[in-house]
């Protein structure tokens, strides 16, 4: 919930600067923002404010709705509009070369529909939701001292603050109402890391976080305490070898619940990678880790507006993971990586199918720790430059997974295999054409009594996108394109389609 900014790069610019961008899209989509800045020297500042509008979104071809009492039988997804509205201002101090302090301030405010579930399965009852608002508000203060030429002191304040209301009407035409539910989130956490270069070759860092999470849900309240320590040791061994050691040790405190058990969680984590240069331009490494994730209070408190039961009882999920790869410039004009990795995982948390009425129908989704599970893979990527005119890349990355203590509950919600290609065509200073393909294998996802297991495969896709950029003068580019061109049907989810083929058309004016 809570998260750092990244400290801008100064330039030595002293005029404002900016952009301003509108554009449209299928589905009634509308949108206009502006971003304004400018470097004063000893200070700066960045503001910026956008608006989206949307209706709908275009179904792809072959979707067919598969309720009793279908409510998208025709081309556009039906309560599937949403409506966007954000603003943002950053102003820092730069007192010298090295040092900088800021303040950030972000709000956001946006309501959107719920479209509804289209697969076959018949557990619970459909969910005609909406959300008349959706609102964040976030403030950060960051800074980055040199406290010597050898010490460096960085700092990190913030608070969130995330509200939204959730409105259940009995059918689709959203006119009576039966439920308001409520959400008022806030995050208050605090960073201090201080990166230390006295010894020789050493640069050692050590960070203290510190994170409090309140939820407030129709009345019943929930609070999490998160604290952590961790070192770091980054070692030049040689000119071509360098060391990277970790340690970290986080709990996180349950202290309200609502009636619920609480606790505390906790977690040690270590790192060992070890880096050498194969050429100027190619580095191998391998790297040791034990990695640990803490149940969050989604994980172990959420009803899932009803779809789910609690479990107050999770454990932390720890994965001793190693990882080979290298990275780098394998020829002229070329960035690349490839990695191979392997992660055994204890306490494997996962959202489970489990026999239960408490929502509706036979059966309850409920977090779970699954015991043992195994991911092994590889990642591949490259991205090449061709003279002046062309760029090309690819990235694929290939994911087994196996529940080693009940191979009948299959490991969810990601494909085996994922391909990202693109490239882009600049035959004139003037014009740019650019091409992209999205394509996945092997996903498999809860699907209540879709199937006998409650889990199914859903279809692999493959989507390509395409669009042409013009720019008539430097300040200013019109471009017009195509997303989903083949107007292919997929879901990344049982029963809640993605869109379908999609034209767009934006303009963008800089000064």
């Amino acid at each position: 919930m809570g998260g750092a900014i990244n400290l801008i790069t100064r330039k030595p610019l002293r005029e404002l600067e900016g952009d301003v961008r509108i554009g449209f899209a299928t589905g009634g989509e509308r949108k206009v923002a502006a971003n304004v800045g400018s470097n004063q020297g000893l200070w700066y500042f960045q503001a910026g404010a956008s608006y989206l509008d949307a209706d709908s979104f275009a179904l792809g071809r072959g979707f067919e709705d598969h309720k009793a009492s279908p409510t998208d039988s025709g081309d556009r997804r039906q309560n599937a509009y949403r409506t966007d509205r954000k603003a943002s201002l950053k102003i820092g101090f730069t007192p010298n070369a090295s040092d900088e302090y800021a303040l950030a301030y972000s709000k956001q405010e946006g309501e959107k529909g719920n479209p509804v579930y289209t697969g076959k399965s018949t557990q619970g009852s459909m969910r005609y939701w909406q959300w008349p608002f959706w609102d964040k508000e976030s403030l950060y203060f960051l800074s980055s001292t040199e406290l010597s030429d050898a010490l460096t002191l960085k700092t990190r304040l913030y608070t969130d603050k995330y509200q939204n209301g959730l409105d259940m009407f009995t059918d689709a035409r959203y006119s009576q109402r039966t439920e308001r539910s409520l959400y008022d989130d806030k995050t208050y956490g605090a960073a201090v890391e201080l990166v230390s270069r006295h010894l020789e070759d050493h640069e050692l860092h050590l960070a203290l976080h510190y994170k409090d999470d309140r939820h407030e849900e129709d009345d019943k309240n929930f609070r999490d305490v998160t604290r952590s320590v961790a070192i770091e040791d980054i070692i030049e061994l040689s000119s071509a070898w360098r060391l990277r050691l970790g340690l970290s040790h986080e709990e996180r405190e349950a202290r309200e619940a609502h009636l619920l058990p609480t606790g505390t969680t906790r977690a040690t984590n270590g790192l060992i990678e070890l880096a050498h240069d194969l050429t100027p331009d190619i580095e191998a490494y391998a790297s040791l880790a034990r990695k640990s994730r803490l149940p969050t209070i989604k994980d172990r408190y959420s009803y899932r507006m009803g779809r789910a039961i609690p479990n107050p009882d999770l454990d932390p999920e720890v994965a001793r993971h190693g990882e080979i790869g290298l990275r780098g410039t394998p020829w002229r004009g070329a960035s690349g990586e490839a990695s191979l990795f392997y992660s055994h995982i204890r306490d494997y948390i996962q959202t489970a199918v489990v026999p239960s009425t408490a929502c509706g129908g036979q059966t309850c989704d409920q977090a779970q720790n699954i015991s043992r599970a195994r991911h092994r893979g590889l990642e591949l990527s490259l991205q090449q430059t061709l003279g002046e005119q062309w760029r090309l890349g690819a990235a694929y990355t290939y994911l087994d997974r196996d529940n080693m203590s009940d191979r009948q509950i299959p490991l969810t919600d990601s494909p085996r295999h994922k391909l990202f290609a693109h490239a882009t065509w600049s035959p004139l200073q003037q014009w740019a054409f650019q091409t992209s393909l999205d394509a996945e294998e092997g996903r498999q996802v809860s699907s209540g009594n879709a199937t006998a297991s409650g889990y199914r495969h859903v279809g692999s896709f493959a989507t390509v996108n395409a669009k042409g950029v013009w720019k008539p003068r430097p300040d200013l580019a019109l471009e017009a394109g195509v997303n989903n061109l083949g107007d292919k049907h997929y879901e990344l989810a049982d029963g809640y389609p993605m869109p379908g083929r999609t034209l767009f058309t934006n303009a963008t004016f800089s000064f």
